[in-house]
């Protein structure tokens, strides 16, 4: 597999580099839409190969963060989005306008709720290749009270907001944490060249 290296900057902290990886169809995958009455997979197999090889090679350690590892109020926080999708698990025009990006929040397999990250695949524009970054990361407990989802920009962000911030793109990552003693949302968005995260009213 060849890879490349790609910088992934974010205004706090400065997140290092990760590497980019092989070629992908131009055709986005989605996850398999579920059922009524069932609830959203959060399994691999629904993403093209080559990420399912790069999360099982480099992170064969880390899961991606499903409903069961979800405290009582994150999961009902998260009920409340729409559509209902994997709570580990976000798709959307990230970094490129018009193809998609795939964001996974990955926690450890052997004590999910220690720690936590959030990875961004994105096309890279000047090859025929996906880039990863590592966007967020934390390691002080409580992962189970954090889920990510898509959001539109104009869903969050004003007019007047857009321009001052300069997202490039037409969607975000939110970020969710809803613990019994603490709650906050943010948006994690593309502008000049970088992720960037800023907090939310919710």
């Amino acid at each position: 597999m060849k890879l490349r290296l790609v910088l992934a900057t974010i205004r706090t902290p400065v997140i290092a580099v990760l590497c980019a990886f092989a070629a992908l169809s131009a055709t986005a995958v989605m996850p398999r839409s579920k059922s009524a009455g069932e609830l959203p997979s959060c399994g691999r197999d629904s993403f093209p190969a080559e990420i399912q090889r790069e999360l099982e090679t480099s992170f064969s350690s880390w899961k991606i963060q499903d409903i069961s590892n979800l405290s009582t109020r994150a999961k009902e926080r998260w009920q409340g989005e729409k559509p209902l999708t994997c709570p580990g698990i976000a798709v959307g025009q990230f970094e490129i306008s018009g193809q998609s990006s795939y964001a996974f929040m990955l926690v450890p397999r052997e004590k999910p709720d220690s720690a936590y990250k959030i990875l961004v695949f994105s096309p890279n524009p000047d090859h025929s290749a996906f880039s990863l970054k590592l966007i967020h990361q934390w390691d002080k407990g409580g992962a189970a009270n954090n889920f990510i989802h898509t959001v539109v920009i104009t869903k969050v962000f004003s007019a007047e907001w857009v321009r001052k911030l300069k997202v490039g793109t037409r969607e975000g990552i939110l970020a969710v944490e809803s613990a019994e003693d603490e709650y906050g949302v943010e948006v994690f968005f593309w502008s000049n060249g970088a992720f960037r995260h800023e907090p939310i009213d919710d």
